[in-house]
């Protein structure tokens, strides 16, 4: 057995930030990152966006961290095209598919997830997609340059991304979504028309409320089939987001509920073996009960928080992430739960500048959704995580947009005397 201090299994930001971490309490831990990817651990944001759109960018650029810094730090060991096979909580010991086996008295599981693909008839057929790694982004490119017209299944992140970077290369998309709205599970109606406009008036069509019934062709794709129609295209993705990776956890034993579930600490129902990071159901430090992020920021400061926690520090995890994306010319951040809301008041009209559309419910703020204002993505955090009464900013909606600064003080400042607000755990 290879024994370290600490081991990490997964390849992924998080894994990366979990080793920050570490070494910040405990600078002198031997660390193992156990990744059955081929490459350092990488960042996949780019994946979706500026590297499927410049043949010419390497892939060392989307590195986490530099060329050689791993050889460079001692007692560091990152593995790669390693795949951990089972987990003996009991031994604390990781086996590989080659048979190796390695311990540590902590053990963190960063094992991410995988995307989503659809159980209908054609779905194996050469020209179509998933996206979760440079592989297959790099696949996507390829047949972007070659092909003029795509189906992105998926009006998501991946398929609203891809429709703005697909672009770059001449292709023509059709977004397919079985909801009824572009960005369905952030944003609020209203806003989302006004998006999928947007992405109109750039070439890109919609079929909302479809299903996928069907990928049809002979030797390769040649359409797909939604909502009683064909839609001749050279390529597809499907972007219906993605499954944790929890099967080691849960062959271990360990509490798995649509990812591996954890405390505040990101301890899992085994002392001391962790999970970060995508794959983790976490408690939920604003709105309560548990959830699971898929997300960068979260990626990033989940895992530096629960190194740390690996070390002994026991600080909870109540960070609040945003989810942002940049499409043609249009940044967005999204902070909290806006899609959810049952009222909603905005600041500025998109597309004119700044704008910000508030999300209420019960009252109170739910979510933010930022339109090239990201400048004011710090208060709008602290409006939702303070939870702020609706009258903060309904009183203001009328007058010109401004910074948020003032209505953030006030809603922080209200929530530290509200104590029903302002507790986060039990």
């Amino acid at each position: 057995m290879r024994g370290f201090d600490y081991l990490i299994v997964g390849g992924g930001l998080a894994a990366v930030s979990a080793v920050d971490g570490i070494r910040e309490l405990h600078p002198d831990a031997s660390i193992a990152i156990l990744s059955d990817e081929t490459e350092p651990p990488y960042q996949r944001p780019p994946l979706s966006k500026e590297f499927l759109q410049y043949p010419d960018v390497p892939r060392s650029l989307l590195y986490v961290k530099p060329e050689g810094w791993y050889d460079e730090q001692a007692s560091l060991q990152l593995v790669t095209r390693q795949k951990a096979m089972t987990l003996d909580p009991g031994a604390m010991r990781v086996t590989t598919a080659r048979g190796t086996v390695y311990g540590a008295p902590r053990i963190l599981l960063a094992t991410g997830g995988r995307a989503k693909n659809l159980a209908v008839a054609g779905r194996d057929l050469p020209g179509v997609f998933t996206l979760r790694d440079v592989e297959d982004s790099e696949a996507i490119r390829a047949a972007g340059i070659e092909g003029t017209e795509a189906v992105l299944i998926g009006a998501g992140f991946v398929g609203m991304e891809l429709a703005a970077s697909l672009s770059a290369h001449g292709v023509s998309s059709t977004v397919v979504e079985a909801l009824d709205r572009a960005w369905p599970r952030l944003l609020p109606p209203e806003l989302a028309r006004w998006v999928a406009g947007y992405f109109e008036e750039r070439g890109v069509s919609f079929r909302f409320n479809a299903a996928v019934e069907g990928f049809m062709g002979e030797e390769r794709l040649e359409a797909v089939l939604a909502g009683g129609r064909s839609i001749p295209c050279d390529f597809a993705v499907v972007g219906v987001g993605m499954d944790p990776c929890d099967g080691l956890a849960s062959d271990a034993g360990l509490a798995v509920d649509d990812g591996i579930q954890v405390d505040a600490f990101g301890e899992t129902s085994h002392p001391h073996i962790y999970a970060a990071g995508d794959v983790a159901r976490f408690p939920d430090p604003v709105f309560g009960g548990r959830t699971r992020v898929e997300h960068w920021e979260h990626a990033r400061e989940h895992g530096r928080r629960v190194g740390r926690n690996m070390t002994g520090e026991r600080v909870p995890y109540d960070h609040l992430s945003h989810l942002f994306s940049r499409v043609f010319d249009l940044n967005v951040n999204v902070v909290g739960r806006p899609a959810a809301a049952s009222e909603i008041v905005r600041w500025g009209e998109p597309g004119e500048g700044p704008s910000v559309t508030f999300g209420l419910a019960e009252g109170r703020v739910s979510g933010v959704v930022l339109l090239d204002a990201p400048a004011e993505l710090e208060h709008a955090r602290t409006l939702v995580r303070s939870r702020a009464a609706a009258n903060l900013v309904g009183d203001l909606a009328t007058r010109d947009f401004g910074s948020l600064d003032g209505i953030a003080r006030l809603a922080a400042a209200n929530a530290m005397e509200d104590q029903g607000i302002g507790e986060k755990y039990e």
